[in-house]
């Protein structure tokens, strides 16, 4: 190379790069090398790069001294143990590529040849993340000492690579968050999205308005608990970055060319804000940092000019602090209520022809586009943004499903895609009775590996503007650092995959068997990564006659189960399906190490009524997302638990009728249903539930009817008592219709979620 900045060692004197010793040793390399993500192509090449000779770092000076430094502190450790004396040291060359390369700017080419090892780019964006790839191969190289002989191509395919972490239900230190930062940069995610305002705190300093950090970034107790039980403790809570802290981690992840995305929540979400400078709402309050998680009516006021002016003021010294192209408004969850009875809010709408309140946000929004596009930024929201019409130079993030990605981009807006039902990772990923509380949802590693971010509706011209995706980490439930990355890790690398390497070469046992390699590795980094892929499902379906329960043992990864049912002696190996037919515990799990304990038991409790495993017919199916094992979730004899995570419950947005089939007419004492209410999450429950019994399946006759208590929450069993002989029993469950104004998502159709049939 004829430009360096200089060899190991050189700059580093008082740390020697290398020992010289007596005699070269014989390495062997790994037959082959495991990465995440995996690159677009990799060819294995004849020989081997002896990894113990002493080594010689070399970075184009036209590229990045950071770059040289960073990766002399990094590449440092990753030495073997023992090294030998050789003729001639192993190069390690940094070097940019022609500018009229045809290969895109974060791409590389790496090379390892006997004595060299070359990463070639663009750019120097590209070189970094080259260099991703060359720490995980040495990592794997420093214990034989050897690496094999390869080429490897890469480029992304997509531009948005993104993570996501909020820090305002529970604030994470600075030193953290570069962690965090690290970690993506570790798989070639590259978009930091940092949630700095939210009801429950305010994170950020702004000069100008100290309140808002004096005030706002502290509350006075916290929500503990799952949301329904509304318990709190009185700790005061809170804290904040200063400016130069904000400073120090965007520079932390300029570094590693990590670009940060911070998010100031508006129009809604903002009591923190509210509590610090009233005069900001609609009542002038008073108002209060909030306690609890949710949606709350008090938000900025659309009509107040005041409000306009505080928030110029706010993305002015955002935009001071973050670089970046996007700032993130929110824009979500936003409600009407204050709107509608504010009497300026009400003049704003008469004075610019405003029809409803949803054209008010839409007012509010384009209003602050315009500001921050004369800063020469641009500004993305959640899929909210598109009520009343979309901003014209805004981006969406499109949260709620797909279609606010897919309205947007047919209207030549560019998205982020980021659905609940794959990238949310506050949702559980393994089997919620093994798990911390968590927000809910149930989204394992391979449902995430499995996701395509763009959606099939679009049209070949519209697919360009889908930028990418993002996993977002919400942290009412996440109270700790290590709890964190126990959410974030290993989803954060599935999704890496899913947004860097084509899609045609993606492969979910390959990827999984190279996360089993990748584990040990994040250990060293003091990562606490998630082992739920161990876990083994027990999946019950029909069994070869009613009133049998066929069980059904799956494990992701390639290993033996072993089993063992309570009370019954003696522990099996899993060979196959088999059936019960009566109340049983069943206990099942696989080694995470050969040889070693079994460290990840599944437990399912199978309980038999008059209802189980019987024919069973539904009025309509389940909604896609909560579809569990179709109509036969609802006898299989598993209950569902206090969360909505797993396959235990049913799902629908309408009415439903249910119809068991007992095989013959029986005497009846009670029948019942199990129902969830979790208001936070649009779940309520049933309005009615109508119980009714048939001798032939036609004529049907009414013996109860159940109706949840005021106040209910949770898991409530539906129940009625009767004394009746029947073969049919059904149960018309009716929803709870519209979610009613001032709790959240008013105006939508709220979840039925159902469970178990019970008959005796």
């Amino acid at each position: 190379m004829d430009k360096a900045l200089g060899i190991f060692g050189a700059m580093r004197a008082a740390t020697p790069l290398f020992l010289l010793l007596a005699t070269p040793a014989l390495a062997q390399p790994p037959t082959q090398v495991d990465l995440i993500p995996l690159p677009v192509s990799l060819q294995y090449e004849e020989g081997v790069c002896t990894l113990i000779c002493p080594w010689q770092l070399e970075v184009d000076e036209a590229a990045s001294k950071e770059l040289f430094d960073l990766l002399h502190a990094e590449l440092i450790p990753l030495q073997p143990a023992q090294q030998v004396q050789c003729i001639l040291p192993i190069r390690i060359g940094f070097r940019l590529m022609d500018v009229d390369t045809l290969m895109p700017s974060e791409g590389y080419r790496l090379t390892i040849r006997p004595n060299e090892i070359e990463v070639m780019a663009p750019s120097s964006v590209g070189l970094f993340r080259g260099s991703r790839t060359l720490v995980q191969l040495l990592e794997q190289g420093r214990s034989p000492g050897a690496l094999p002989c390869l080429t490897i191509i890469d480029h992304p395919r997509f531009p948005w690579r993104g993570m996501h972490l909020d820090v305002c239900r529970h604030f994470f230190q600075a030193g953290f968050v570069k962690k965090y930062i690290d970690l993506q940069a570790r798989y070639k995610m590259n978009t930091f999205h940092w949630h700095l305002t939210e009801d429950q705190g305010w994170r950020i300093e702004i000069k100008k308005h100290p309140k808002l950090t004096e005030v706002g970034a502290w509350r006075s107790g916290s929500q503990i608990g799952p949301y329904a039980a509304q318990t709190f403790d009185n700790e005061r809570y809170g804290g904040f970055y200063t400016q130069d802290e904000i400073r120090e981690v965007v520079a932390h992840a300029a570094r590693r060319h990590v670009t940060i995305v911070p998010e100031i929540e508006m129009p809604g979400h903002a009591m923190a804000a509210l509590a610090s400078y009233p005069h900001l709402g609609c009542t002038g309050g008073p108002y209060e940092v909030q306690r609890g998680w949710g949606v709350f009516d008090d938000v900025f006021c659309a009509g107040n000019d005041s409000v306009f002016t505080f928030l110029e003021d706010v993305l002015t010294e955002v935009m001071d602090l973050f670089p970046g192209e996007y700032i993130h408004i929110g824009g979500d969850e936003c409600p009407k209520t204050r709107w509608k009875s504010c009497p300026k809010c009400q003049a704003r709408m008469k004075a610019e022809g405003l029809k409803d309140e949803h054209e008010l946000q839409s007012y509010f929004i384009r209003r602050i586009e315009r500001f921050v596009n004369s800063k020469g930024r641009k500004i993305i929201g959640w899929d909210e943004i598109l009520e009343g019409g979309l901003a014209p130079n805004a981006a969406v993030m499109s949260w709620r499903g797909t279609e606010g990605g897919i309205a947007a981009a047919r209207a030549g807006h560019h998205a982020v895609m980021s659905p609940g039902s794959h990238c949310y990772f506050d949702h559980y990923q393994g089997d919620p009775a093994n798990e911390r509380v968590a927000i809910g949802g149930y989204t394992t590693v391979q449902k995430v590996y499995g996701y395509e971010p763009i959606p099939a509706e679009l049209k070949p011209g519209e697919q360009r503007y889908i930028l990418g995706a993002q996993g977002n980490v919400w942290t009412e439930y996440i109270l700790s650092p290590e709890h964190v990355e126990y959410m974030a890790v290993p989803r954060m690398l599935a999704l890496a995959e899913v947004l860097w390497t084509p899609e045609e070469k993606r492969d979910e046992a390959d990827f999984l068997r190279r996360l089993e390699a990748e584990f040990p590795r994040l250990d060293d980094l003091d990562v606490h990564a998630s082992r739920a892929v161990y876990e083994v499902r027990i999946n019950p379906s029909q069994g070869s006659a009613p009133g049998r329960i066929r069980i059904e043992m799956v494990s992701p990864l390639q290993r033996p189960i072993t089993y063992s049912i309570i009370h019954v002696p003696g522990t099996s190996t899993y060979t196959g399906p088999f059936e019960i037919d009566r109340e049983r515990v069943i206990g099942a799990g696989l080694t995470e190490h050969e040889g070693g304990e079994h460290q990840h038991r599944t437990i399912r409790s199978f309980h038999f009524n008059m209802a189980t495993a019987r024919p069973i017919t539904l009025s309509s199916p389940p909604h896609e997302r909560y579809s569990g094992y179709g109509a036969f979730t609802l006898v299989d004899g598993v209950r569902g638990g206090p969360a909505r995570g797993g396959n235990e419950w049913l799902a629908w947005k309408n009415d439903v009728t249910i119809t068991v089939d007992l095989g013959e007419e029986k005497d009846i004492t009670r029948i019942g249903i199990g129902a969830l209410g979790d208001t936070h999450s649009w779940i309520h429950l049933p309005r009615e539930v109508v119980f009714s019994t048939s001798s032939d399946g036609t004529l049907f006759t009414t013996v109860g009817t159940a109706q949840p208590k005021s106040g209910d929450s949770g898991k409530v069993e539906l129940v009625s008592s009767t004394r009746t002989k029947a073969r049919y029993v059904r149960a018309e469950v009716r929803s709870a219709g519209a979610i009613p104004d001032g709790l959240p998502g008013a105006g939508h159709p709220a979840w039925l979620f159902l469970d178990e049939v019970e008959v005796r």
